[in-house]
């Protein structure tokens, strides 16, 4: 039995969004479908826009609320001028729903025209 580790990393920007931007991201589980994973680092820089202040979430589910049990990740609110770059030394256990997919949020306090990158590093434990 192989006891290789698999990673994926799931990366891209945002371009004019606002304070109810709601990302999907596809995770590749073997297999297809749901999945577990544990959320290894995050890393977000914003690079334009009118907002102050940003408080990213990762949810379970779309349309998750801030706060509930789907909610596997969130910061408080941090300066847009400080970028995000962590990697996490204990586990954070993320379950895809039944399409592989989890939903991000940058959580932007205002304006339509915030800009930025974002990067999220996942290990696979197994399928769901």
């Amino acid at each position: 039995m192989s006891s290789e580790r698999v990673f994926c990393r799931v990366s891209g920007t945002h371009e004019n969004v606002g304070s109810s931007e709601e990302t999907t991201l596809q995770l590749p589980a073997p297999g297809g479908g749901a999945g577990i994973f544990m959320l290894r680092s995050f890393h977000y820089v914003r690079s334009g826009g009118s907002a102050s202040d940003y408080t990213p979430r990762l949810g379970q589910a779309a349309s998750f609320t801030n706060g509930d049990i789907n909610e596997r990740m969130a910061y408080s609110t941090t300066l847009v001028g400080t970028p995000i770059n962590d990697v996490f030394s204990s586990d954070i256990p993320v379950k895809t729903d039944a399409n592989g997919r989890l939903y991000f949020r940058p959580g932007f306090d205002g304006g339509a025209d915030n800009d930025g990158a974002y990067e999220f590093f996942f290990e696979y434990v197994r399928g769901g």
